[in-house]
């Protein structure tokens, strides 16, 4: 088991160096990273998405700017998430840089493109909310 824990630290390193052709060949030689990276992205998106979700809840009720308290109730009261200030910040500031909210003097708003995710996350997942 500490050769898979020293081949994914290395895998890091060099993912984290974006070397295009490094990444490609350690891939190639363990199959097994790419599964665990997906996991890790479908992770970080699935959380993204229910912050965008959460915040496009509120900016409806609200009718403008959210402040980062309202997301975090709008994610333990509408989706039944437990995530920190702190936390759901840093995935704000993640996504701003996608271009999928935008932050104001109040608060945070969606981005059209914002909305369009926020649009599917909610249909497909509308049999396990109550809004």
């Amino acid at each position: 088991m500490g050769k898979k824990k020293k081949i994914r630290e290395e895998f890091d390193e060099i993912f984290k160096s974006g070397n295009e052709k490094a990444i490609k060949k350690m891939l190639d030689k363990f199959p097994w990273l790419l599964d665990e990276v997906s996991t890790e992205m479908n992770k970080l998106m699935e959380d993204q998405h229910q912050v965008i979700s959460a915040l496009g809840v509120m900016e409806d009720e609200l009718g403008g700017s959210v402040p980062i308290d309202e997301i975090v109730f709008s994610l333990r009261v509408d989706f039944d998430i437990r995530m920190s200030e702190e936390n759901v910040l840093k995935i704000l500031t993640e996504i701003e840089e996608l271009g999928l909210v935008k932050k104001d003097v109040n608060g945070w708003l969606l981005t059209n493109e914002g909305g369009k995710i926020c649009d599917d996350y909610l249909n497909k997942n509308i049999h396990k909310l109550e809004l």
